[in-house]
């Protein structure tokens, strides 16, 4: 009698959390996913160890492989739940599209890094003399924002470096070869760079490993994020909210066993153990939203802004809905946005 008790009682103290809830308006949502650990790790965790299904709901995963191939596939209307930087947020709602960042995932900065080729590593001695050196990097890639604050930081004339124009392939075989001093980008490719090239990091979005100045910097802002259409918050809060209680899991999962995690997504996205486990190392996951992804968000609408990618620039709170998740989890919110649904 008593154990028959025990089992009444959880399950009416279960529905009462699901009607608490609220019903969900949806029990399958499509959800549109770079395929990269260091954008979708969440999503696919959740998707292995049932927290989807535990809240009630199916995710189609839709993977794609590059970000910034968002942007016009998002002008066709049929995405309206997936993940995101601020690099591919901004295009969107300049164009006058309604797009929102519901939730973080991930401070990527730390696998956005400059790498000093054999022969830099000999020229640069102090970050002035990289108004010496040849970097290689995408034109307009965020990692310029990186070298920007720590040209600010360190008192080096940004516009005396010099940059050449190369993908992040070509930027390897280039400093194996000698014709660059540097490169700037991403993972994998500044691991490339180490392992291939005997580079050497000079520091990252988030971190400095210059000489005499290591340690945590805030170089760049850049988050990867959950992001919905403004039809799919009008009207499925619920089941975004779901959503966000399986990613929260999720998240807590990758941080409690980075070995399980690492299992998971490399298996997902199609890549080596070793290298995922490298790439995840990088990454801070967290949802909490603070004022660092306002920051981002401002920070990238202005570089966008800079290099003529955007013709008007708009506040960076009107793309950031913290209402869901806070509704979701009050304590991962520490920083508000009061913007309104389109």
């Amino acid at each position: 009698m008593r154990i028959l008790l025990t089992i009444l009682v959880a399950i009416f103290a279960l529905t009462g959390d699901a009607l608490a809830q609220g019903k969900l308006e949806l029990t399958e949502v499509d959800a549109w996913l770079v395929r990269d650990a260091q954008m979708s790790s969440q999503f696919a965790v959740a998707e292995a160890l049932g927290y989807f299904k535990a809240e009630g709901i199916k995710v189609n995963p839709r993977w794609y492989i590059a970000g910034t191939d968002l942007p016009s596939m998002w002008g066709a209307g049929n995405i309206h739940l997936g993940t995101a930087t601020a690099t591919m947020v901004v295009p969107i709602a300049a164009s006058g599209q309604a797009i929102y960042n519901i939730a973080p995932q991930s401070d990527i900065a730390g696998t956005q890094q400059i790498v000093l080729g054999k022969k830099g590593q000999e020229i640069v001695r102090s970050p002035k003399d990289l108004e010496k050196v040849k970097i290689g990097m995408p034109k307009g890639a965020s990692v310029t924002m990186a070298i920007q604050a720590m040209a600010r930081d360190t008192g080096v004339d940004f516009s005396k470096i010099q940059f050449v124009n190369l993908a992040p392939p070509d930027a390897v075989t280039a400093l194996a070869k000698g014709d660059i001093d540097a490169m700037a980008g991403w993972a994998p490719w500044v691991f490339n760079a180490v392992k291939q090239a005997g580079g050497k990091v000079y520091f990252t979005g988030n971190r400095s490993m210059i000489p005499g100045k290591e340690g945590q910097v805030d170089w760049l802002h850049v988050h990867a994020g959950v992001i919905a259409s403004g039809k799919m918050l009008k009207e499925n809060p619920n089941t975004l909210k779901a959503v966000l209680r399986a990613l929260r899991k999720a998240t807590d999962s990758i941080n409690s066993d980075r070995e399980g995690a690492v299992k998971i997504v490399a298996r997902e996205m199609k890549t080596d153990e070793a290298l995922t486990r490298d790439i995840m190392a990088l990454n801070i996951y967290s949802m909490e939203m603070t004022d660092k992804i306002q920051k981002g968000m401002t920070e990238f609408i202005d570089f966008l802004h800079s290099l003529d990618r955007i013709k008007q620039k708009f506040p960076p709170e009107s793309v950031i809905y913290t209402k869901l998740l806070e509704e979701t989890d009050p304590s991962l919110v520490k920083w508000k946005s009061k913007t309104e649904i389109k």
